[in-house]
């Protein structure tokens, strides 16, 4: 599957051709579908999500993934991955998922650890392998089990690639939309304003935009064959600047 952990690992996170022309069919509709939304705007009917009743799992490894990620002292990439969180969770409530909280606020937490600190898997070709292989290390340091280990790196592995597949474990689903929203403004409409307007006062965006289009540059002068540099050619940057958040 493209983006897995086993993909990921099989190739150390570069693209071939033939999943090139893959990514580019399968983004182009939801990309197209983003801007209309976005050129198009409607009025959308929203549930009421309290922001306040999301409990956050109290164990020793999410305590752990908060303090790794505390670590970077990288505070727009920090609130970046909370605000991921939060806006997953808010459309798992509107569409009913049932999900592992734990297994998904470790992902979204260390998803980002590999744009943040590139040199911790210096062989890796692709930021979200070098998330994945940080955030399995502390998985089994804290004796997490085998299977939502695997669930934890395949979520952060596949965030990147641009395009939801529904029959993906759940917690997949919500990272990809948690972080696109977050980046691009995807389907933000469909979460109610108070909601939003509480995500962003705890978190506050922190010049966000510019921080995340150099940290992308970056990755692509790194890894200049992994999906994050192929993704930046078909629009992303151009998308991050159209999100309707204010900065």
């Amino acid at each position: 599957m493209l983006g897995s952990y086993d993909w990921a690992q099989q190739n150390r996170g570069q693209m071939n051709l033939k999943e090139k022309l893959y990514l580019l069919q399968k983004t182009l509709a939801p990309t197209m579908q983003h801007l209309l939304q976005y050129l198009l705007p409607k009025q959308r009917e929203t549930i009421f999500i309290d922001f306040n009743k999301i409990v956050l799992p109290d164990s020793t490894l999410v305590k752990a993934a908060i303090e790794q990620l505390e670590e970077t002292q990288k505070t727009s990439l920090i609130y970046h991955s909370w605000r991921s969180y939060f806006w997953g969770i808010a459309f798992s409530q509107i569409h009913g998922w049932q999900y592992d909280n734990e297994v998904f606020l470790v992902a979204a937490l260390l998803h980002d650890l590999g744009l943040i600190d590139p040199h911790r898997a210096p062989n890796c070709q692709c930021f979200t392998l070098n998330s994945a292989i940080q955030a399995e290390q502390l998985c089994q340091n804290h004796h997490y089990s085998q299977e939502k280990t695997d669930l934890v790196t395949d979520v952060i592995c596949m965030h990147m690639n641009g395009f939801t597949d529904m029959s993906q474990p759940k917690e997949v689903i919500m990272l990809q939309k948690g972080t696109s929203c977050d980046v691009i403004g995807s389907e933000l409409y469909l979460i109610d304003k108070q909601f939003q307007e509480q995500c962003l006062q705890n978190y506050p965006r922190e010049n966000f935009n510019s921080v995340f289009k150099a940290s992308i540059q970056e990755e692509i002068k790194r890894h200049p064959h992994s999906r994050t540099a192929f993704l930046n050619q078909l629009g992303l940057s151009t998308l991050i600047q159209l999100n309707p958040f204010n900065e």
